[in-house]
């Protein structure tokens, strides 16, 4: 009896450093996937009585108190990843603009990056990197960490028309970002020039087809939207109107006020002020529908041409191997940012109007632009400057 009495004290505790051990297993066992220090075969047979299984080596030679700590430090964490996703942002954000400030694409930037600092409660600065047809900007924003606190502000000229005209970049943008979201998107103005008769489309491809290769269209550059956007307008009419590539948008508004050129499409940002004004002839726009700013204008597909639907688009994108979660969450932030009412109207009042895409759409719809693009490029065969 006394020697029961004696050895009742020690069940409790006998038991409690089993159940210990079985928590280790169990935490051996959750942790050895995710840690490279616990590798799987290297076990042994358990000498703690009453366990019956295998521990790993790494957690055998640790003292019990220290697995308690790490039991504990697991339970609080909940996982790693969740906590990491959790954490973001963690610093200051940046949103890389490859072009001067200024343009569309600086403006887009300056607005997502207001976007991100309200959404996230960090601050968010514009950076600009122009040069190299984008491809310095491009290089910094890889040579960042890919954790999604560097996002790069582009879209359709900058990160669709390079890899069109040319496979062989030093930075392909289809492979080397991933699309977060888009915030915005922005028209084309057809506008003709001073001494051209045609009132409408309809009168512009008649003129046109009545006279092959004696009208002309200008553009600010081989290889641009307004090349990309004038040749699919010349496949859809079955016209020959002649490409005259300028150094600048600004030349193409001068020639078409000087009549040395018959017609081109020019951004609606650029040139909605002087179409008001009555300084430019502006004959449709390449929407789906009316623009707020030219209410009067109709669109391209009103003037008999059902599938000239053209838009510039833009948005974010960060540098591939960043997480899915944390491109999921900034997708998602500034989707609901670009569409609050104050910043609608801010992106209305620069010209744009408001198109959003999460990250999933946003992806599928670079995809189907970069396949249509692809396939003007070989019909109208649009090269490169050599």
């Amino acid at each position: 009896m006394a020697g029961a009495a004696a050895g009742n004290p020690a069940r409790p505790d006998r038991a409690a450093r089993q159940g210990v051990d079985r928590l280790l297993l169990i935490f051996c066992r959750w942790a050895a996937p995710r840690q490279n220090c616990l590798q799987r075969g290297q076990r042994r047979r358990s000498s703690a009585a009453g366990v019956g299984g295998y521990f790993f080596e790494g957690c055998l030679n640790m003292d019990r108190r220290d697995v308690l700590k790490m039991l504990a430090g697991a339970a609080a964490l909940g996982g790693c990843p969740a906590w990491a996703q959790d954490a973001f942002p963690s610093r200051m954000m940046k949103v890389v603009v490859a072009y001067p400030p200024g343009g569309v694409t600086d403006i887009a930037g300056r607005l997502m990056a207001e976007i991100l600092n309200k959404e996230f409660g960090k601050p968010a600065i514009v950076e600009n990197k122009g040069g190299g047809s984008g491809t310095i900007a491009q290089q910094y924003v890889l040579q960042q960490p890919h954790d999604g606190h560097v996002l790069l502000s582009g879209g359709f000229g900058g990160l669709i028309l390079p890899v069109i005209l040319n496979p062989n970049l030093p930075v392909n943008p289809q492979a080397s970002f991933i699309p977060v979201a888009q915030v915005a998107e922005f028209v084309n103005v057809l506008l003709v020039g001073r001494d051209v008769k045609a009132r409408n489309v309809a009168e512009l491809i008649d003129y046109a087809k009545a006279n092959p290769g004696k009208l002309n269209y200008a553009t600010n550059g081989v290889g641009t939207s307004a090349h990309f956007t004038s040749e699919l307008f010349n496949l859809q009419a079955g016209t020959k109107v002649v490409h005259i590539p300028y150094r600048s948008s600004g030349e193409v508004i001068s020639g078409l006020r000087n009549g040395d050129v018959h017609m081109a499409f020019a951004n609606a940002p650029a040139v909605n002020s002087l179409v008001k004004a009555g300084t430019l002839r502006a004959i449709a726009v390449t929407s789906g529908s009316r623009t707020k700013d030219l209410p009067d204008v109709p669109t391209m597909v009103e003037s008999g041409m059902p599938d000239f639907v053209v838009t510039s688009w833009l948005g974010a994108y960060v540098a591939t191997g960043t997480p899915p979660e944390i491109v999921k969450k900034l997708g998602d932030a500034i989707v609901k940012g670009a569409q609050q009412p104050e910043n609608v109207q801010r992106f209305e009042t620069a010209g744009f109007q408001v198109s959003t895409k999460d990250a999933a759409a946003y992806a599928a719809f670079n995809r189907s632009e970069l396949a249509r693009w692809k396939e003007v490029a070989r019909l109208a065969n649009i090269r490169a400057e050599a």
